[in-house]
This record gives C-alpha cells, sequence and structure tokens, in this order.
C-alpha cells in the first residue's frame, strides 16, 4: 500500500510541472507556391526561401508606384521604418500601390499607415499583432491581413511561420 501510495505522489508531482497552457512552437514549412519578388524597405529578412527573392528599395523609390507595382509582388517595411512610413504624405503611396504592402513588426496594424489623422503614436495598440498587411482594390475599398504569432511567442519557428502565411497571402492576391 505504501508502493501505490508513493507511487501516486510521485506520478502527480510529475504531472503537476505540466501546463496544458505551455506555448508550443509551429512547426512552420517552407513556402512552396509561385516564384515572389518582393521589396524591402529597411533590413531583409533572414529567410532562406528557394521561391521568394527580397530586393532592398528606399522610400523614394517606392513613390513610384508604377514600377513598384510591375516590378514586384509585395512590399515589405520593417519595424525601424514604421516611423517614417507614418508619414502623410505616403498614404497616397500606399493606396496607389497595385501590389500588397505589409507593416512588420507592427503592434498598431495598418490603420496609421493608410488614413488621415491618425498616427503610429496615437493609434491603438492590436492584440496578437505582428504584421498587418493592405492593399486598396478600388476607390472605396481596399483589402487588409493581420498577422500574429503562434501563442504570441516571439521565436524563429513562430516568426517563420507568419512570412509563410504572407506570401501565401501574396500568391492568392496574384491569381
Amino acid at each position: 500500500m505504501k508502493k501505490i501510495l508513493m507511487g501516486s505522489l510521485i506520478a502527480a508531482t510529475a504531472l503537476a510541472g505540466c501546463d496544458p497552457s505551455e506555448s508550443k512552437e509551429v512547426n512552420a514549412s517552407s513556402y512552396d507556391g509561385s516564384y515572389l519578388k518582393i521589396a524591402v524597405i529597411g533590413e531583409q529578412p533572414d529567410l532562406h526561401e528557394n521561391n521568394v527573392k527580397f530586393m532592398t528599395l528606399s522610400f523614394e523609390e517606392l513613390e513610384d508606384t508604377n514600377r513598384v507595382s510591375l516590378k514586384f509582388d509585395a512590399v515589405f517595411i520593417t519595424k525601424d521604418n514604421l516611423k517614417q512610413a507614418d508619414e502623410e504624405k505616403y498614404i497616397k503611396v500606399y493606396r496607389k500601390l497595385d501590389v500588397p504592402i505589409f507593416f512588420l513588426e507592427t503592434t498598431k496594424g495598418f490603420l496609421p499607415f493608410v488614413f488621415e489623422d491618425l498616427t503610429y503614436d496615437n493609434a491603438s495598440e492590436v492584440n496578437d499583432a505582428y504584421a498587418s498587411g493592405y492593399l486598396q482594390e478600388k476607390k472605396d475599398s481596399y483589402r487588409y491581413w493581420e498577422y500574429g504569432l503562434n501563442n504570441n511567442q516571439m521565436n524563429d519557428q513562430n516568426v517563420k511561420d507568419v512570412y509563410s502565411r504572407i506570401f501565401e497571402t501574396i500568391s492568392e492576391v496574384n491569381e
């Protein structure tokens, strides 16, 4: 009887250390869709995808929306450039692009970048946001996407998963 009681106590102690809410990394797979050329304002993502090519772009080059829309499948703006991306003069640029634009590591979503009278500083936080995408389709309609990290945990696998989902979105937009 003591052995059963002792075994039960050991098992209960071992199980008490297990937390079902403990975060798990997703099993991010590589993107295997159509070939994508993505312009990046900022540091290029450290990803090695066979079907994705990143090319550096400046804000000045972005203003040539026809060229950017013809040459690239999407535009990424990285975290270090979000303050400049919020400048009011770029609202018209984002609205004129024929390809989606993604704001990476934004905690404020896409709204401060595409609506006047809303700045990145005074915009509300978006829960569980890691990246936001925007595409103006017609004068009064647009599409947007929000991407969060699995269990809101920042790690390489979860970030790679977000990028894979963004690549799938870009591929779907191109169809």
